[in-house]
């Protein structure tokens, strides 16, 4: 019974999209500007950005919608294959669902290369994507992590967290073995975390990890011994060997093909270094359309709110 009552409030609000129950939820009035937020993963939600932000966004002018991809977070696993080509249908199903001629694109993190997947087929449906925290090349940011918690282990003389970086790194680097390695290691050594967070970031972090809905999410993958993460992580690694993803010439390419790309990173964001951060600013080239910012590290709306919200605001005019 107790799982049931979870699983129910994890539902509403629900709708069907091409016979599949997705977990969506809108913010704002339809008639709005539409901005499409897409989350990280694989194996992610909207949670955090549903509870700490969407409304906010949404109060700066604009319909904000939400969802939890097909087998991942609160959406129900059937029928999922955790493929691109999917994932990409399900999206424009979502277009179709609301009406949408043209969005926004908001990705954050996995969700910014489901943006640019999407842009690329669909570039006439998409006003603009914004990068939010996304790895152009997943394979640099996984030899950064690498680079910085071996930094991390020799400057505390740690023989033991040194063990682990390099059997980390004596695994094939395409495997999930490596990257589930690489992203275990950033997340116990901080690399996630912004150095000198605000009074405000650690007020909306503390309310996060309080709210009734993240306690019940977490009872939830708990119940359901962590299949709604482990299963799309597997499935995206093997029908798309999502961990050599590199979505550089994808930019480009939107670039040229009208798509005005924008880009939000955090400078204590673990996942990159000064040379992949350079390359992205580069692929987007317009010096207005990107900002990397100070105290802010993975979690780009959490960290840098207000920041992140006005940016928004003004790059979604």
């Amino acid at each position: 019974m107790g799982q049931f009552l979870i699983l129910l409030i994890f539902l509403l609000g629900a709708v069907c999209v091409n016979a599949q129950s997705l977990y969506i939820k809108t913010f704002g009035n339809p008639t709005d500007k539409p901005v499409i937020y897409l989350h990280g993963g694989p194996g992610g939600s909207i949670l955090d950005f549903e509870i700490t932000t969407a409304e906010k966004l949404a109060a700066q002018g604009f319909f904000v919608i939400a969802y939890d991809r097909r087998g991942e977070g609160r959406s129900e696993n059937d029928q999922a294959q955790f493929t691109y080509e999917q994932t990409v249908n399900d999206l424009n199903d979502l277009y179709n669902q609301y009406n949408l001629k043209t969005a926004t694109l908001l990705g954050h993190s996995f969700g910014g290369i489901v943006g640019a997947l999407y842009a690329e087929r669909f570039p006439e449906k998409t006003e603009r994507l914004i990068l939010a925290g996304t790895p152009v090349s997943l394979q640099q940011s996984l030899k950064t992590i690498l680079q910085t918690v071996s930094a991390i282990a020799t400057s505390k003389r740690d023989s033991t967290l040194l063990q682990q970086v390099n059997r980390v790194k004596s695994f094939d680097t395409a495997s999930i073995y490596y990257s589930s390695g690489c992203f275990m290691l950033a997340m116990q050594n901080g690399l996630y975390t912004a150095k000198n967070p605000s009074a405000s970031a650690t007020k909306l972090f503390t309310d996060l990890q309080n709210n009734e809905l993240l306690k019940n999410y977490t009872s939830f993958i708990t119940a359901n011994n962590y299949k709604t993460v482990l299963n799309p992580t597997m499935g995206f690694w093997k029908n798309e060997s999502y961990t050599l993803i590199d979505i550089s010439e994808k930019i480009k390419s939107l670039k040229e093909k009208g798509v005005a790309v924008y880009g939000i990173y955090g400078k204590d964001d673990g996942l990159f270094d000064t040379t992949h951060i350079r390359t992205i600013q580069d692929i987007i080239g317009c010096e207005n359309r990107f900002a990397w910012l100070e105290n802010c590290s993975h979690g780009v709306f959490i960290d840098q709110q207000e920041v992140f919200l006005e940016l928004l605001k003004n790059w979604i005019r």
